[in-house]
Formats: structure tokens, C-alpha cells, sequence
């Protein structure tokens, strides 16, 4: 057993981290770069240690370079504990030895430090590794080097301001790895659930193609001739769905859902092949409107499985960058006269009713033969029309 478990390496890198991984490569070559420009034209009277400074340089050439060459073929070993603490105390060695290489007087002024943005880069990566604590606590570590390059520096005069300049190193260094670490978490988590909702949606896909579509091909075929097989299949095809979909009178907290669980209450019974697609970035309309428009949606294909006798329907949903939804449910059944609605359709009530009651506006394209599309606007404008 890890007598570490804090620190042991990650098993996986997620694709954002990994990514992250990527732009601190070069965030430490343009680090490494001003380094090297620092110390090439710095002054021989204020490089007192010209020869430890270049040290310094080469040094920080081989980690970038490990870095480059690890994120290509092993981005994983990164976040390993080794090169974690290697860059850490790098970026506390360089705080020290910027107070040792320059001439008496450096510190504590508005010149040039060799170490530059490496605290900031050695918080980032052990924030993406090991999370706020663990980088929080690394972050403190920057101060006390500081101060090591002060004493190397020949400072005596301690006052209140360069204490404090010390502290406030500490406590600033330790608050970035805290935050890069509560990012890099956020960002873990968001990612592991977006993979699990496309996971489930693929799953939900197959099974409707294969498991739904028998279960109700069972249910009404056996519907007269075997009740008792006709009732199993449609318990097991409730059951079903509400596992993949949602139970029924749970509460639901996004578009999507609304309209995937809509969509699915009138599709039992059915066989005809519904596809839905919803891109909701950040759908703003209440709940309650949301549920309207659902069930609107909901209604428009029961209409096309019901009526229509249409052999594939589409429903496309977006939201728009204010909030607003697009709706589209299109099919390929029969058509009709939109000046002709059949009130037993229910589109004057169940669908348009709906929309206009939270200020949308429904258009319907249809004909005699040639489909059906009926789209939606929350915000009653029409698609692509000028605020």
C-alpha cells in the first residue's frame, strides 16, 4: 500500500489537463527564453556569479526540454510525483539563487528576476496533478526561497515592507496553486460528466434500435392473441425507458431531458424511428416554459406518429446565444393544408396554444404528400431575422 496516496501518480489524464500539459510547455520556453535574455544582457558589474546564472539557464533548458519531449510520448509522467517536485524546486532554487548570482541590492528593486514566471508554472502543474491542497501547500514554499535569495544578496535592511513582501510571496503563490487546482478539478469533474451523458445517450440509441423497437413490435402483435406477453413487454418497455430517459415524475433540470423524456412518453407503442437532437448551451427560459415548450414538441411527433404515417421524424433543438430556443420536428408522412388544421389534431391547442402562451411563435410547412415541418421560436422571431 502507498504510504502516499496524496501524491501517488495519476492513473489517467484527462483531455483538458492534458491539453493544459501542452500550453505549459510553452509557457516554459518563453519562460526559459526571458531567463536566458536576463541574464545575456545583464551588466558584468550587477552579475556577480555569471557562471552560476548560466548554470541556472542550462538547468531550466533540460527541464523544459524533459517537459517537451514527455508531454509528446508520456504526458502522464508530467503529473508524476518526481517531475512535480523537481519543477517545484526549481522554482523555489531559482527565487534563490536570482539573490545570489546579482550584485548586492537586487532584491527587493523593479529589475529583472531569473526565476520569472516559474513559481506560476510549478503551481499550475502541481494543481492539475495532485488538486488546491497539495499545490496550496507547495505554493507556500516560494516565499522562504525569496527570503534565502535576500540573505544571499547581502540585504540587512529588514523593515515592515519587506517582511510582508515575503509573506505576501507565500500566501499569493499558495492561493495560484489553490485556484489551478480547483480549476483542474472543476474541469475533471465536467469532463467525466459529459462522458458519462454521451455514454448513456449511445446506450439509449442501441437500445431503442434494437431492445424498444422488439419490445413494442412483441407488444403489439400479441396485443389480442397473448395479453399476458402483451403486458410483460410493455412493463419491460416502460421499465426500460424510464432507466435510460428518466423515470416518470422525476425532476428535471435541463432542456435536453425535457424533451428526450417528451419525446419517449408518446413513442410508446410505436416503431417509427424518431431522431432527436438537442444543443442546449444554456437554454434561459423558467422551468415552467420549458416544460410548455416539451410538451409542444412532444405533441408535434405524436401528431406525425398518429397521423402522419411518416416512416422517419427529426427533432432538432438548439438555443441561441440570449438563451432562446429553435425547435424543428420534421417528418415524412402525408402532409396537409395548414389553412385546413384538423382541431382534433391538436395543433391549435397542444402545440400552438403552448408556444404563444410563453410568447413564442410556431410556423408550419406542409402540404398534401410532402411532410411536415413545424418550427418553433421562443422568442417569437422567426429564424435568422434581425433583433
Amino acid at each position: 500500500m502507498d504510504r502516499f496516496p496524496a501524491l501517488t501518480p495519476r492513473p489517467a489524464l484527462f483531455p483538458t489537463g492534458l491539453t493544459v500539459l501542452k500550453a505549459l510547455v510553452v509557457a516554459r520556453w518563453l519562460a526559459w527564453a526571458w531567463m536566458t535574455g536576463i541574464v545575456a544582457f545583464t551588466s558584468d558589474e550587477e552579475l556577480r556569479h555569471p557562471v552560476t546564472a548560466w548554470a541556472a539557464v542550462a538547468a531550466v533548458f533540460a527541464l523544459t526540454a524533459t517537459s517537451t519531449a514527455l508531454v509528446r510520448s508520456n504526458p502522464a509522467r508530467l503529473l508524476h510525483v518526481a517531475f512535480v517536485l523537481t519543477e517545484v524546486g526549481f522554482a523555489v532554487g531559482l527565487s534563490v539563487v536570482d539573490g545570489y548570482v546579482f550584485a548586492p541590492g537586487h532584491v527587493f528593486e523593479t529589475t529583472q528576476s531569473i526565476a520569472t514566471q516559474w513559481p506560476l508554472i510549478s503551481m499550475a502543474t502541481a494543481g492539475v496533478a495532485y488538486g488546491p491542497i497539495v499545490a496550496g501547500l507547495l505554493g507556500l514554499l516560494v516565499g522562504p526561497g525569496e527570503l534565502a535569495g535576500a540573505l544571499l544578496n547581502d540585504f540587512d535592511a529588514w523593515g515592515p515592507p519587506e517582511i510582508v513582501s515575503i509573506v505576501a510571496s507565500s500566501l499569493f503563490y499558495a492561493a495560484c496553486g489553490a485556484v489551478f487546482g480547483w480549476q483542474a478539478r472543476l474541469l475533471k469533474r465536467v469532463e467525466g460528466e459529459i462522458a458519462d451523458r454521451r455514454a448513456r445517450d449511445e446506450v439509449g440509441r442501441v437500445m431503442h434500435d434494437t431492445v424498444l423497437q422488439t419490445l413494442a413490435l412483441v407488444e403489439r402483435r400479441t396485443a389480442s392473441s397473448d395479453p399476458e406477453l402483451a403486458a410483460s413487454a410493455r412493463e419491460a418497455d416502460q421499465d426500460l425507458r424510464a432507466f435510460l430517459f428518466g423515470s416518470a415524475g422525476k425532476v428535471v433540470a435541463d432542456l435536453e431531458t425535457r424533451v428526450q423524456n417528451a419525446v419517449e412518453r408518446v413513442r410508446h407503442g410505436h416503431d417509427t424511428p424518431v431522431t432527436v437532437s438537442v444543443l442546449d448551451d444554456g437554454c434561459r427560459l423558467p422551468d415552467n416554459s420549458q416544460d410548455l415548450l416539451a410538451r409542444a414538441i412532444g405533441e408535434a411527433v405524436a401528431n406525425a406518429l398518429e397521423h402522419a404515417l411518416a416512416t422517419r421524424i427529426v427533432v432538432f433543438v438548439e438555443t441561441d446565444d440570449r438563451g432562446h430556443v429553435f425547435a424543428s420536428i420534421n417528418d415524412d408522412g402525408l402532409g396537409f393544408d395548414p389553412d385546413r388544421m384538423d382541431e382534433s389534431h391538436g395543433l391549435p391547442e397542444s402545440i400552438i396554444g403552448r408556444i404563444q402562451s410563453i410568447g413564442g411563435r410556431v410556423e408550419i410547412a406542409s402540404g398534401p404528400g410532402a411532410g411536415t415541418e413545424i418550427s418553433i421560436w421562443t422568442d417569437g422571431r422567426v429564424e435568422g431575422s434581425q433583433p
